[in-house]
């Protein structure tokens, strides 16, 4: 027999050759890979279109509503060597948040110098429909609130230079929507700082100077 046959059914193998399995699967995981791509930006996608649905529908996602002070009026205004007695008359401004209609069911308000809090009120519940600035008024009572002397005296100063700056602060809670099982409870604190209050030499008599006052929010919940 001759030993120089090469048998058929075993070619010679070359060094550098790629089996075509090997082959096979280097094609398919960048096929693979483009799969997964494309169903990640599939998922981005549902998930724009669902946030920007929601915003839509739920008028609590959009923004929340806006406060301003649109006018003061305060009298009588006393001071003693200890006690303030005080009433002030204040318009406050409200702008829903969108275009649905808003109850404020809750709308409590306070004023005060530096940190000292000297009167505050709850104003009765209103409904607010529609994205215009709507008025509210609100009367906060200080009946001999008593303050130290240092406070007394800053605030005489003030008065003697013809006007004084107080901070006023509030608290709102609303529902936004007509249909009741659709409607969202949201709420708000704001604060008015700096509000400028002129006081005349002869009455006492104080108004508010320098044009409405936005409030800044500070919480939401």
């Amino acid at each position: 027999m001759d030993n120089n046959i090469v048998s058929e059914s075993s070619p010679p193998r070359r060094g550098n050759a790629t089996s075509p399995s090997i082959g096979g699967k280097l094609i398919k995981k960048p096929i693979c890979l483009c799969f997964v791509v494309m169903g990640f930006l599939l998922l981005v996608g549902i998930a724009a279109l669902g946030f920007r649905l929601l915003l839509h529908k739920n008028p609590k996602a959009t923004k929340n509503a806006s406060f301003r002070v649109d006018s003061i009026s305060v009298c009588p205004f006393k001071l003693s060597s200890s006690e303030i007695t005080a009433s002030w008359d204040i318009q406050f401004s409200v702008q829903n948040p969108g275009t649905a209609s808003v109850l404020y069911q809750t709308f409590d308000a306070w004023i005060q110098y530096k940190q000292k809090q000297l009167a505050s009120a709850t104003i009765a519940p209103f409904q607010v429909r529609g994205s215009n600035w709507t008025a509210v008024n609100g009367k906060l009572i200080a009946k001999s609130v008593k303050v130290s002397e240092k406070v007394i005296k800053c605030m005489a100063d003030e008065m003697a230079n013809g006007s004084v700056n107080f901070n006023i602060g509030l608290y709102a809670g609303y529902w936004i929507g007509d249909e009741e099982a659709k409607k969202v409870w949201w709420a708000v604190e704001a604060y008015c700082n700096d509000v400028k209050v002129g006081f005349s030499s002869k009455d006492k008599v104080g108004k508010l100077i320098g044009g409405p006052n936005q409030c800044i929010l500070t919480k939401t919940w």
